[in-house]
């Protein structure tokens, strides 16, 4: 998730330390763009993904039926390296589930297991049904959500908020859930998932937004297709994300990741900064990269080298200072950070959309 990556205390100390940089060496070009606000762009960013409410939703993968560490089925957690490794793999099962018996149109939700209220059980570490708990969704399951500590885990006197999460498709072709966290009154989380898979290709989708404590918010948008063309597997996806309220905009796709190189493929990302706007045009084979950086339409830099450590320079070779590097890595990293985003949203519920079982 973003800046989630050892980088990210770099990129918060250079918000907090700013005046520190003005001696930073590097060319005579740093009113090219405005450095600072760019960071704070991506600290507002990591703020509304650290909410109390966003960690308890976190804290449901594995812990239940629903989750890939929980024992349903026979196909057991997702293992998967690499950023984009969760969905390659996930497309994996979901066509490996292609042979089962057909359930489209009927519920994924059983009608024993809709309207129940899951708590957690810290003695099985897991979440369990609680008869006498009311007030949860009538085609659906409702998840109470806790405070976590520092591994993660439920503190389970300290209730936060739930989750519900509904069925939606009933009747309808392929997979269809809405998830939402409430905590505190106020709705933090909601967003809809859906899969629609064959033996050779499937389509997910992720879409809603993430609300902060404060006031910002953020509007999300992804489609990962997956395919199996002549023992091939290949990964293309498009995404949109979006703070309003900083005027923040971040958009592209990858395409051509493939099993093996699940770190690679071309990068097309555009990151809007207010009026500011960056185009990156890269590929990634073999953990390296070859891309070019443009500010407003002209390039302002080149990337290449180590995929997890590129090197920036000007066009002509020069160098550029230290805050500019910070934000053109954020830029880079924004692929990838798309990729741990789609794992967060999906892990609670990865059961139902790579099995597709009745539960």
């Amino acid at each position: 998730m973003w800046n989630r990556h050892a980088r990210n205390g770099a990129l918060l100390a250079a918000v907090l330390l700013i005046g520190a940089c003005d001696d930073a060496t590097g060319p005579a070009d740093t009113d090219a763009f405005d450095a600072q606000a760019a960071l704070e762009d991506y600290a507002a960013l990591e703020k509304i993904l650290e909410t109390d409410a966003f960690a308890g939703l976190r804290s449901l993968d594995g812990r239940t039926p629903f989750s890939g560490a929980a024992a349903v089925g026979t196909l057991g957690a997702l293992e998967a390296e690499g950023a984009a490794g969760f969905a390659l793999e996930l497309f994996r099962r979901a066509r490996a589930s292609a042979d089962a018996p057909s359930i489209e149109g009927a519920p994924l939700i059983s009608d024993r297991t809709r309207g129940s209220t899951f708590v957690y059980d810290p003695t099985t570490d897991g979440y369990e049904i609680d008869e006498d708990r009311e007030g949860a969704p009538a085609t659906g399951v409702r998840f109470v959500l806790y405070e976590v500590d520092g591994s993660g885990t439920p503190i389970v006197d300290r209730e936060i908020g739930h989750a519900d999460l509904v069925d939606e498709g009933d009747g309808v072709e392929g997979i269809a859930l809405r998830l939402s966290v409430v905590s505190d009154g106020r709705t933090h989380l909601d967003y809809r998932t859906t899969l629609a898979s064959n033996e050779s290709r499937g389509t997910l989708t992720v879409a809603g937004f993430v609300q902060g404590d404060g006031d910002a918010r953020l509007d999300f948008d992804i489609r990962a297709d997956g395919s199996d063309l002549n023992g091939r597997e290949e990964l293309d996806v498009v995404f949109d994300l979006s703070v309003a309220s900083r005027d923040f905009h971040i958009a592209g796709s990858v395409s051509g990741v493939s099993e093996g190189n699940d770190d690679g493929g071309d990068l097309d990302v555009s990151v809007r900064h207010g009026a500011e706007s960056f185009q990156l045009s890269a590929s990634v084979a073999d953990e390296t990269i070859d891309g070019t950086v443009r500010l407003n339409g002209d390039v302002f830099a080149l990337a290449s080298g180590p995929a997890d450590d590129p090197t920036f320079t000007t066009p002509d070779g020069g160098s550029l200072n230290g805050i500019e590097v910070l934000v053109l890595v954020s830029v880079v990293d924004a692929a990838e950070d798309v990729f741990d985003f789609l794992e967060d949203l999906v892990d609670p519920v990865d059961n139902l959309v790579i099995l597709s079982i009745l539960l």
